[in-house]
């Protein structure tokens, strides 16, 4: 009695062996470093550093000031161009008036010169009289032209330094160094009274409310996964918690180990890799982290 029992507890213990082994061959298993986005800000003028607004850890919203570069000598440049701006205006209006009396001028010598027309017709007047007065018709339309011309040329003239103003508002804002993104700082690079330089790093940002990590699978494990799939994430730290993930991106180019393959059996080694994206608004997962993927049927 007992070696049946024996039988058939030992026939159990293989059925269920068998069984946990077709789940376990139904998944698809995968370990790599979790990752996030970072974005390295530069600063784009040159110049001492005013104020750094940000430390290590920080959160920050898009658009957030980060750091302010010293602006003086712009501010300087900004100042002597409104000043030129409001000089232009004042020759605009002198040049307005000047305009405005040649055409007055103008008008009378030409009025006058239609009534000595008629009195030199009628013997009344002498043909200097005309022509002085034809002479003064010009220099007032001369007059007036060029004051016209000096109003357009003033007109440019205003349409240079406006530009020239734009230039330095953008100049101006390149003195404060933003967040491009929502993110997290996770590296400073400059401190207050350093000097800052085009181009160079201010902080490093990263977005650690979805990060992401790749698995390398091989070909006969494609068939068996799809974009936007469901993965499930575990780390040491937390043996019992499940990460939810996504199947974010499949590989179209399959890497070789090693690079040169040339046997078909040496072809097996062909490896794809797979994007999982997961979401992380507790901030449990850190860059860095190891995890274990699994990709449930």
């Amino acid at each position: 009695m007992k070696r049946i029992y024996g039988l058939i507890f030992a026939a159990a213990v293989m059925a269920l062996t068998a069984a946990c082994n077709r789940e376990t061959d139904n998944l698809i298993t995968g370990s790599g470093t979790l990752e996030a986005t970072e974005v390295l800000v530069s600063s784009k003028a040159a110049g001492t550093v005013l104020d750094m607004l940000v430390t290590e850890g920080d959160i920050l919203a898009a658009g957030q000031t980060i750091a302010v570069v010293d602006s003086e000598k712009t501010d300087l440049q900004k100042t002597q161009l409104l000043a030129g701006l409001r000089e232009l205006r004042l020759n605009r209006l002198s040049a307005q008036r000047t305009a405005a009396l040649a055409r007055e001028q103008y008008d009378n010598a030409d009025k006058k010169r239609q009534r000595l027309s008629a009195l030199l017709a009628e013997g009344s007047a002498t043909q200097q009289q005309v022509d002085d007065v034809e002479l003064a018709v010009k220099a007032a339309r001369t007059q007036q032209e060029n004051a016209l011309t000096l109003i357009a040329s003033l007109d440019a003239r205003e349409a240079q330094l406006r530009a020239q103003l734009d230039l330095i508002a953008s100049q101006l804002r390149d003195c404060r160094v933003t967040a491009p993104i929502a993110a997290t700082v996770i590296d400073k690079y400059l401190e207050r009274g350093e000097i800052a330089r085009p181009g160079g790093p201010v902080v490093n940002l990263a977005d650690l409310r979805t990060l992401y990590i790749k698995i390398y699978l091989h070909e006969t494990d494609l068939a068996r996964i799809r974009l936007n799939g469901a993965a499930e994430l575990r780390i040491t730290a937390y043996p019992d918690k499940v990460f939810p993930g996504r199947i974010a991106q499949i590989a179209n180019k399959a890497e070789f180990t090693p690079k040169n393959v040339q046997t078909r059996e040496a072809r097996a080694d062909l490896v794809y890799a797979v994007k999982i994206v997961v979401e992380n608004p507790e901030g449990i997962l850190k860059i860095g982290m190891p995890a274990d993927v699994t990709l449930p049927q």
